[in-house]
């Protein structure tokens, strides 16, 4: 069909939508009765005369159970509309409640509503109960005088919650149309609870129903909140976002570690996965630019991946696009945006990020539901005893998602075009070679330590209670340097100088753990390894060595007062005098035996000797001057 003739029949047929003719209908396939029923009428359309006319009119009229003025109008709407004209076209509100009016619809659902909010459930039969409680004050005696009927809607008002609304609530204009029906005598309310329940029942099917978005075709256009963007050629644009995996982990030995997160960069043009990351914290800026790292640079896997293919993607986006959480307007992301030249966009709607969500739903249902210790994210349908079958380390579920993303998601056809696959289609978009900065220039999407290590000897530095080694750092003893590491791999970090206000920090070399045999280990199996290692040693019985600093607490102390006790009585002895302790005297015991001995029985009578007070005596602080005695005698 020739192109200017396609534009006239297409200005035709939107003329005729705009207003409202119906200029053909098509009907193909009939049942039996129409199909008899346009025998009959076609009959007495093409009857040679008018007495043939009348015999088949009176045939049809028996045979399809009509009268003769029902058949002479279908004859004339099948010589002016054709055929589709004899097919009986059902009722508009077929269905429906003809009795109840549509107020009173209203009504039921705007009480159904609002016992929705405000963490309320009402169901069908408590709207019914009111229902019924606002008719039974309805009588028709009072609908024709003006102050009953305005204290009845007060009433109404009152109970339904909507008097002190404002007079253009949506309760309230309901109310208003009720009244306009009682001053006009129509009252037309459900007479029955399924009424009700019917009105309710179309309301719920009709909010369930979901119509598919069928696409944009091929050109692909992004909602963000500072303007749109046009996908035209590959890495124009990559799509962040992250969640949480329902798949519980363990280390080498069987013990728990926990549920993982998963952050994932898409590339939009293609709808590729370009990079992910696996981690056990909460995600954040850190995750999206470990994720942004693992996607920019190549990525080169050994043959225990058993990949079937390369995984190609690679380069830097001119927008990466998030979600507006408070996260992702960070610093540190602004940072690298501006280091590595893209620019940082949010999604305008929620529905702008369906690209990303769709990964996370296919990685569900096509790997994680496959695999032991999965839990499922639907709470009443979650097994009990995931738990108890989790087997899964981190290192495999890393591998499962290598394969995965690179060998399964990527190798999928397009979907805008089912001739390539994603990946076919990612080389194909390509308008220039991708953009792949250094490796150094991404160091800044790493973590980094937020204190400075110290070298020790020999070119080595502690962190997270290892040993890590390095020949860059022979020669620098007691310089104090800053780390950055990736959590996913701590076997190897990287060491950079300190960096000041006049100059930014110098690349030194990579160190490796002096101790570990492993080619690759996560900070959290690392965690948990030292973790075990703290309880399993805590679960050994030690009190020996309790007992023993005890005991020989109590000897040191024993000997401490015993010596002090030998030198204050040799001191005693020597001076022959008391310790000069205020008001108390202390006499030799020895001296006072002596004397007794001597003195004969008559020397009672005399008086006693009066005792010369020493001219120096010796001058003790004690604070406590019971317990000082106590020590002395």
């Amino acid at each position: 069909m020739d192109e200017p003739v396609t534009k006239a029949i297409i200005n035709e047929s939107q003329e005729l939508a705009a207003t409202g003719e119906q200029e053909h209908l098509l009907l193909d396939e009939l049942s039996p009765e129409l199909q008899r029923k346009v025998e009959l009428i076609s009959a007495i359309v093409n009857a040679p005369d008018s007495k043939t006319e009348r015999q088949r009119i009176d045939v049809a009229a028996k045979e399809l159970c009509k009268c003769t003025k029902t058949i002479r109008s279908y004859r004339d709407a099948l010589r002016e509309d054709g055929v589709v004209a004899l097919t009986r076209t059902g009722r508009s509100d077929k269905g429906d409640q003809r009795h109840i009016s549509q107020p009173w619809r209203d009504l039921v659902l705007e009480l159904f509503q609002r016992g929705q909010k405000n963490s309320r459930r009402r169901n069908r039969n408590q709207v019914w109960l009111l229902i019924q409680g606002i008719t039974s004050k309805l009588r028709a005696d009072e609908w024709q005088h003006p102050d009953k009927l305005n204290e009845l809607m007060d009433w109404y008002a009152q109970k339904l919650g909507c008097a002190e609304e404002n007079k253009k609530s949506k309760l309230n204009k309901i109310l208003g149309a009720l009244r306009k029906e009682l001053e006009a005598g129509t009252l037309m309310p459900p007479k029955s609870h399924q009424s009700v329940y019917n009105i309710i029942n179309a309301y719920l099917e009709k909010q369930s129903r979901k119509a598919r978005h069928p696409g944009q075709g091929l050109e692909q256009v992004i909602q963000t909140t500072t303007g749109d963007l046009l996908l035209q050629y590959t890495n124009d644009l990559f799509q962040a976002d992250h969640t949480g995996l329902d798949l519980l982990l363990v280390d080498a030995d069987g013990n728990e570690i926990g549920y993982p997160f998963l952050t994932v960069i898409i590339e939009c043009t293609s709808g590729c996965v370009i990079g992910f990351y696996l981690g056990f914290k909460q995600p954040g800026s850190h995750e999206v630019a470990l994720a942004l790292r693992h996607a920019v640079l190549p990525k080169h896997y050994g043959p225990e991946y058993k990949l079937e293919h390369q995984w190609q993607c690679v380069g830097t986006p001119k927008y990466l696009m998030t979600d507006r959480a408070k996260e992702f307007k960070s610093t540190h992301l602004q940072q690298i945006a501006a280091e590595l030249g893209f620019e940082l966009r949010y999604r305008a709607y929620p529905s702008q990020g369906g690209l990303v969500e769709s990964v996370f739903d296919k990685l569900n249902k096509e790997v994680l539901s496959t695999l032991p210790g999965y839990k499922g994210s639907n709470v009443q349908k979650r097994p009990k005893d995931a738990q108890k079958h989790a087997c899964i380390s981190v290192e495999e579920l890393e591998k499962e998602l290598v394969r995965y993303f690179c060998d399964h998601y990527n190798q999928h056809l397009y979907p805008r075009m089912k001739d390539r696959t994603r990946m076919m289609q990612w080389e194909e978009k390509l308008a220039e070679p991708p953009i792949v900065p250094n490796e150094r220039e991404l160091d800044l999407c790493l973590l980094k330590r937020k204190k400075s290590a110290k070298v020790q000897k020999y070119g080595t530095i502690q962190f997270c209670n290892e040993i890590f080694q390095g020949d860059c750092l022979v020669g620098r003893e007691t310089e104090k340097i800053s780390l950055r590491f990736d959590p996913s791999d701590i076997i190897h970090i990287l060491a950079y100088t300190l960096e000041t206000a006049n100059s930014p920090a110098k690349f030194l070399g990579v160190l490796r753990a002096c101790d570990r045999k492993e080619q690759k280990l996560s900070l959290q199996s690392l965690k948990l390894e030292q973790r075990l290692i703290r309880e399993r040693g805590s679960e050994i019985d030690q009190t020996s060595i309790f007992l023993d600093a005890l005991e020989r607490n109590e000897l040191a102390e024993r000997k401490v007062r015993g010596k002090r006790k030998q030198q204050r009585r040799k001191e005693h002895e020597r001076t022959g005098r008391s310790e000069g302790l205020g008001n108390v005297v202390e006499f030799k015991r020895q001296e006072n035996e002596e004397q007794a001995k001597d003195v004969p029985a008559v020397a009672a009578t005399q008086k006693p000797v009066k005792r010369l007070k020493p001219k120096r005596s010796a001058k003790v602080a004690a604070v406590n001057w019971q317990q000082q005695l106590d020590e002395s005698w």
